[in-house]
């Protein structure tokens, strides 16, 4: 895991590809790059390590490019649940809960990703109170996603289906 300098990303990437980013959608050029510099931007290799069960939460990752498996603690085991892919967040509901990572994440190829702290969180609605709204409305959308497919895995366990 190596650390990526922001100015140099976002020369490569172009800010086009930030405004891409579902998390980042619709937020002001100068919003995503003050998440970015203040953020700390890695770059993982396949199988490595981002967060481990049971460690303290004191931010949330944005996927920037690539995809962070995660395997969910359940009963003493590492269950694979799901795939955090390009642009989508993870440990935000953590972070708001200020609950322990209830998983660990894997990078699932080369990936990299930014750590937005809960400090850096505070200031970016002081700082940039405009972009932080639409910033909340993203995540927020994000989260409501993830309810409607746990809500349809739950469905399908029940082994209900409707008579026609």
């Amino acid at each position: 895991m190596v650390e990526v300098d922001a100015e140099e990303l976002i020369e490569s990437l172009g800010m086009s590809w930030f405004h891409n980013l579902s998390t980042f959608g619709a937020l002001s050029d100068k919003a995503i790059i003050s998440l970015l510099e203040n953020g700390q931007i890695l770059q993982l290799e396949q199988g490595e390590v981002l967060c481990q069960y049971g460690m303290e939460v004191t931010g949330f990752t944005v996927v920037l490019k690539g995809d962070i498996a995660f395997y969910k603690h359940f009963s003493g085991q590492d269950i694979l649940t799901r795939h955090f892919i390009n642009g989508e967040q993870i440990g935000f509901d953590a972070m708001l809960a200020m609950i322990p990572y209830s998983g660990t994440e894997v990078a699932h190829v080369r990936t990299l990703v930014v750590k937005i702290s809960s400090a850096q969180f505070f200031d970016m609605h002081i700082e940039f109170s405009d972009d932080f709204g639409l910033f909340m409305i993203n995540l927020a959308r994000e989260l409501s996603r993830e309810i409607a497919q746990l809500e349809e895995v739950i469905g399908k366990s029940t082994g209900w289906s409707p008579k026609g």
